[in-house]
Protein backbone atom coordinates (compact mmCIF):
# COMPACT_ATOMS: atom_id res chain seq x y z
CA UNK A 1 0.00 0.00 0.00
CA UNK A 2 2.78 2.20 1.12
CA UNK A 3 4.38 1.52 -2.52
CA UNK A 4 1.32 2.54 -4.49
CA UNK A 5 0.50 5.96 -2.52
CA UNK A 6 4.32 6.80 -3.33
CA UNK A 7 4.31 6.45 -7.12
CA UNK A 8 0.68 7.81 -6.94
CA UNK A 9 2.17 11.17 -5.51
CA UNK A 10 5.54 10.77 -7.26
CA UNK A 11 3.54 10.64 -10.71
CA UNK A 12 1.36 13.25 -9.15
CA UNK A 13 4.58 15.35 -8.68
CA UNK A 14 5.76 14.62 -12.30
CA UNK A 15 2.02 16.02 -13.53
CA UNK A 16 2.55 19.24 -11.66
CA UNK A 17 6.36 19.98 -12.49
CA UNK A 18 5.58 19.20 -16.08
CA UNK A 19 2.52 21.69 -16.62
CA UNK A 20 4.67 24.48 -15.02
CA UNK A 21 7.62 23.93 -16.90
CA UNK A 22 8.14 26.13 -19.48
CA UNK A 23 10.97 25.33 -21.80
CA UNK A 24 13.57 27.30 -24.10
CA UNK A 25 11.78 26.06 -26.94
CA UNK A 26 8.67 27.21 -25.94
CA UNK A 27 10.17 30.95 -24.94
CA UNK A 28 11.70 31.33 -28.09
CA UNK A 29 8.40 30.73 -30.52
CA UNK A 30 7.79 33.60 -33.74
CA UNK A 31 5.27 35.71 -33.90
CA UNK A 32 2.19 33.69 -34.86
CA UNK A 33 0.55 34.02 -38.56
CA UNK A 34 -2.24 36.43 -37.98
CA UNK A 35 -4.29 39.66 -40.25
CA UNK A 36 -4.18 43.25 -38.48
CA UNK A 37 -4.35 46.06 -40.19
CA UNK A 38 -2.68 49.40 -40.51
CA UNK A 39 -4.04 52.76 -39.49
CA UNK A 40 -5.14 53.20 -42.93
CA UNK A 41 -7.47 50.24 -43.06
CA UNK A 42 -4.66 47.70 -45.34
CA UNK A 43 -4.28 44.32 -44.30
CA UNK A 44 -1.40 42.31 -43.78
CA UNK A 45 -0.11 39.50 -42.02
CA UNK A 46 1.41 40.25 -38.50
CA UNK A 47 4.73 38.46 -39.64
CA UNK A 48 5.57 41.59 -41.87
CA UNK A 49 5.71 43.28 -38.06
CA UNK A 50 9.09 41.77 -37.80
CA UNK A 51 12.14 43.09 -39.35
CA UNK A 52 14.72 39.73 -39.96
CA UNK A 53 18.21 41.09 -39.21
CA UNK A 54 17.26 43.89 -36.74
CA UNK A 55 15.58 43.51 -33.32
CA UNK A 56 12.00 44.30 -33.01
CA UNK A 57 9.94 45.70 -29.72
CA UNK A 58 6.38 44.93 -30.31
CA UNK A 59 4.14 46.58 -27.45
CA UNK A 60 0.53 45.77 -27.57
CA UNK A 61 -1.47 48.84 -26.37
CA UNK A 62 -4.98 50.71 -25.94
CA UNK A 63 -5.72 54.81 -25.88
CA UNK A 64 -7.30 53.96 -22.97
CA UNK A 65 -5.02 52.71 -20.88
CA UNK A 66 -2.98 54.97 -18.98
CA UNK A 67 0.34 52.74 -18.59
CA UNK A 68 0.60 51.88 -22.11
CA UNK A 69 0.72 55.61 -23.10
CA UNK A 70 3.05 56.39 -20.41
CA UNK A 71 5.43 53.40 -22.15
CA UNK A 72 4.98 54.03 -25.84
CA UNK A 73 5.78 58.07 -24.69
CA UNK A 74 8.46 57.36 -23.09
CA UNK A 75 10.00 54.90 -25.65
CA UNK A 76 9.40 57.83 -28.74
CA UNK A 77 11.32 59.73 -26.29
CA UNK A 78 14.17 57.45 -27.09
CA UNK A 79 13.48 56.00 -29.82
CA UNK A 80 15.48 57.59 -32.37
CA UNK A 81 18.36 57.10 -29.77
CA UNK A 82 17.55 53.31 -29.48
CA UNK A 83 17.20 53.37 -33.53
CA UNK A 84 20.86 54.55 -34.27
CA UNK A 85 22.65 52.43 -31.09
CA UNK A 86 21.11 49.39 -31.98
CA UNK A 87 18.57 49.12 -34.93
CA UNK A 88 15.47 48.28 -32.79
CA UNK A 89 12.67 48.55 -34.83
CA UNK A 90 9.60 49.51 -32.39
CA UNK A 91 5.83 48.61 -33.57
CA UNK A 92 2.72 49.60 -31.50
CA UNK A 93 -0.14 47.42 -32.18
CA UNK A 94 -3.33 48.75 -30.34
CA UNK A 95 -6.03 46.79 -29.56
CA UNK A 96 -8.69 49.11 -29.04
CA UNK A 97 -12.87 48.19 -29.85
CA UNK A 98 -13.75 48.64 -33.44
CA UNK A 99 -15.44 51.65 -32.11
CA UNK A 100 -12.78 53.28 -31.08
CA UNK A 101 -10.33 52.25 -33.85
CA UNK A 102 -10.74 55.40 -35.67
CA UNK A 103 -9.49 57.83 -32.92
CA UNK A 104 -6.34 55.54 -32.79
CA UNK A 105 -4.61 57.40 -35.91
CA UNK A 106 -5.14 60.75 -34.64
CA UNK A 107 -4.19 59.68 -31.35
CA UNK A 108 -0.54 58.65 -32.66
CA UNK A 109 -0.05 62.22 -34.43
CA UNK A 110 -1.15 64.04 -31.43
CA UNK A 111 1.41 62.03 -29.36
CA UNK A 112 4.66 62.54 -32.25
CA UNK A 113 5.23 58.94 -32.12
CA UNK A 114 7.45 58.20 -34.94
CA UNK A 115 7.56 54.31 -34.54
CA UNK A 116 5.00 51.79 -36.73
CA UNK A 117 1.39 51.59 -35.46
CA UNK A 118 -1.01 49.11 -36.28
CA UNK A 119 -4.62 47.38 -35.14
CA UNK A 120 -5.98 44.53 -34.18
CA UNK A 121 -9.54 45.34 -33.14
CA UNK A 122 -10.47 41.78 -32.86
CA UNK A 123 -7.49 41.22 -30.68
CA UNK A 124 -6.27 37.79 -32.45
CA UNK A 125 -2.78 38.64 -32.37
CA UNK A 126 -2.94 39.69 -28.65
CA UNK A 127 -4.59 36.33 -28.16
CA UNK A 128 -2.42 34.15 -30.33
CA UNK A 129 1.34 35.71 -28.61
CA UNK A 130 -1.14 35.23 -24.73
CA UNK A 131 -0.45 38.26 -23.76
CA UNK A 132 -3.50 39.36 -21.22
CA UNK A 133 -3.20 42.47 -20.85
CA UNK A 134 -1.94 45.81 -21.83
CA UNK A 135 0.09 47.06 -22.04
CA UNK A 136 2.69 43.92 -23.19
CA UNK A 137 5.65 44.15 -24.55
CA UNK A 138 7.32 41.26 -26.89
CA UNK A 139 11.17 41.49 -27.82
CA UNK A 140 12.13 39.58 -31.06
CA UNK A 141 16.15 38.99 -31.78
CA UNK A 142 16.95 39.21 -35.43
CA UNK A 143 16.30 36.28 -36.06
CA UNK A 144 12.54 36.61 -35.69
CA UNK A 145 12.20 34.67 -32.09
CA UNK A 146 10.15 35.94 -29.41
CA UNK A 147 13.39 36.21 -26.66
CA UNK A 148 11.54 38.48 -23.60
CA UNK A 149 8.26 40.14 -22.53
CA UNK A 150 7.11 42.13 -19.74
CA UNK A 151 3.61 43.17 -18.57
CA UNK A 152 2.83 46.42 -17.47
CA UNK A 153 5.04 49.33 -17.17
CA UNK A 154 6.04 52.02 -14.41
CA UNK A 155 8.84 54.80 -14.89
CA UNK A 156 12.35 53.95 -15.44
CA UNK A 157 11.35 50.42 -17.60
CA UNK A 158 12.70 51.89 -20.17
CA UNK A 159 16.40 51.44 -18.59
CA UNK A 160 15.61 47.67 -18.23
CA UNK A 161 14.00 46.89 -21.86
CA UNK A 162 17.26 49.04 -23.41
CA UNK A 163 19.55 46.56 -21.60
CA UNK A 164 17.27 43.48 -23.15
CA UNK A 165 17.53 44.99 -26.49
CA UNK A 166 21.60 45.62 -25.73
CA UNK A 167 21.94 42.03 -24.59
CA UNK A 168 20.73 40.70 -28.13
CA UNK A 169 23.79 42.55 -30.19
Amino acid sequence: MKNYITITLLVIVAVLLTAFYTTEEEITTEIPSVTIKTLEGKSINSKALVNRGEPTLLVFWATCCAPCRKELSTISKVYAQWKNETGINVVGVSVDLPKYAGGVASFVATNNWDFDIYLDVERNLMHKMKAMSTPHSFLINKEGKIVWDKQGFISGDEKNIIKKIKELM
